[in-house]
């Protein structure tokens, strides 16, 4: 038998949409309009034709249809005039709310956390961020799985009340908690594999770049590392995290990590089931946040990427700001923003303005003025190990097959003078 979820109705190859945001008071227009907008965006990204938007104004929340029942029946006709399949509301509806305004719409209804849900899916292409998705959807749906019945007219409890689409319903509930539970194994699974992974980094550090969706970060990336990963102006163009060698200026190795974007109003449940992924950016040793400074609300993404990597990584955050596509700004509105944020590094990831300088800042964030390396150099060649001795400080050394492995501190200065002599290897750790 067929699991409910998988009988409600298929999404056409292409919605008409409206979408839809709410007022409040204290809220200022300029940041609901932004909103609004970006919910189109996330519409557009799925496949949808944005039909029309609309913003209530509204002292509260409509308990029953969120937006009131008169503005509901205005929205009625809109959606009949314009030919609109289906309604995205940019706030998360309750199970009730949603069931109320598809009997007056007559289309379907979603919220911002459905439409999210299902660009991941859409994005997803390793096995990991399948399950990460599928899990997300699947505990995102149970509470609200009781409208996909609505048609059997049965309420859940009661003497009298209980009959075929009760004991469906009850099944679907069963499978889908069994699936969960399935689908959290599988995710312990790669996440002992991804503890093995960085076990086997031998000691390179990690740089992971985060921040808000769209801001750059895959387009860094390919600059950094020539990786070729998928660089798109749209939302959530990357989700599977890709990790890619750097070597700075001074030969230090580093391991750069891109990872997906985060977005307002991001759900709790999605990143408690993209654990597996978001522990790169837990485990990395430096976060490059990458900020879109050509974006007009740029500050407040700031404050959402800032608030998630609370979530993620505590109060243990060494966060670098990378102010990115500064090449769509003036030199005045630039030379504003180098006097508001001094810390902060200036680069256009596309026009590759700035790396250098980014690197270097890397370089001396994660290693500061000295380098901590590891030296194998043949125990029978006496001349390179007197030089590396000389070289090195506060050493250690060991014998291991038939080589000496000295540990120690080096200048940055000098590091070109090590890595020249013959017969002589070296990593840099932490």
């Amino acid at each position: 038998m067929k699991k409910a979820w998988q009988d409600a109705p298929q999404e056409k190859l292409v919605e008409r949409v409206w979408l839809v945001g709410v007022s409040l008071p204290k809220s200022p227009i300029a940041r609901d309009q932004e909103h609004i907008d970006e919910l189109g965006q996330l519409a557009t990204t799925a496949g949808a034709i944005v039909a029309g938007k609309s913003i209530q104004g509204r002292t509260r929340i409509d308990g029953a249809t969120f937006i009131g029942a008169g503005k509901a029946q205005e929205l009625k006709e809109e959606c009949k005039r314009l030919d609109v399949n289906l309604v995205i509301f940019d706030s998360d509806l309750s199970p009730a709310q949603a069931r109320n305004l598809e009997k007056i719409l007559g289309v379907n209804v979603i919220d911002r956390t459905e439409l999210i849900l299902d660009i991941f899916a859409r994005h997803a292409k390793s096995q990991q961020a399948k399950t990460q998705v599928e899990l997300a959807q699947l505990e995102y749906t149970l509470p609200r799985l009781r409208k996909l019945w609505d048609h059997l007219s049965r309420q859940q409890g009661g003497i009298g009340t209980r009959g075929p689409g009760e004991t469906q319903l009850e099944v679907d509930r069963r499978r889908i908690r069994e699936r969960i539970s399935r689908l959290k194994k599988q995710l312990k699974t790669f996440e002992r594999r991804r503890d093995t992974l960085r076990k086997s980094r031998n000691g390179i550090p990690v740089v992971a770049l985060v921040g808000y969706t769209n801001t750059g970060k895959s387009t860094l990336m390919n600059s950094l590392t020539g990786a070729g990963t998928l660089a798109e102006n749209r939302l959530f163009a990357t989700l599977d995290t890709l990790t890619r060698k750097v070597e700075t200026a001074s030969r230090a190795q580093i391991l750069v990590v891109d990872t997906v974007g985060f977005i307002r109003k991001l759900p709790h449940h999605l990143i408690e089931s993209f654990k597996a992924t978001l522990s790169d950016i837990e485990n990395s040793d430096l976060c490059l946040h990458i900020v879109d400074v050509s974006h007009p609300g740029f500050t407040e993404q700031m404050e959402v990427a800032d608030k998630t990597l609370q979530m993620i990584r505590g109060d243990d955050q060494d966060i670098c700001y990378v102010f990115n596509k500064i090449d769509e700004l003036d030199d005045e509105t630039l030379d504003g923003l180098r006097i508001r944020y001094p810390s902060a590094l200036f680069i256009s990831a596309a026009k590759k303005l700035g790396l250098d300088e980014l690197l270097h800042a890397v370089e001396n964030k994660l290693f500061g003025t000295n380098l901590q390396v590891e030296v194998k150099v043949a125990s029978i060649d006496g001349r390179a190990i007197a030089a590396v001795k000389r070289l090195l400080r506060e050493t250690s050394s060991r014998l291991e097959d038939g080589h000496c492995v000295f540990k120690g501190v080096i200048e940055l200065r000098l590091m070109e003078q090590l890595e020249n002599l013959s017969g002589v290897h070296v990593r840099c750790i932490l």
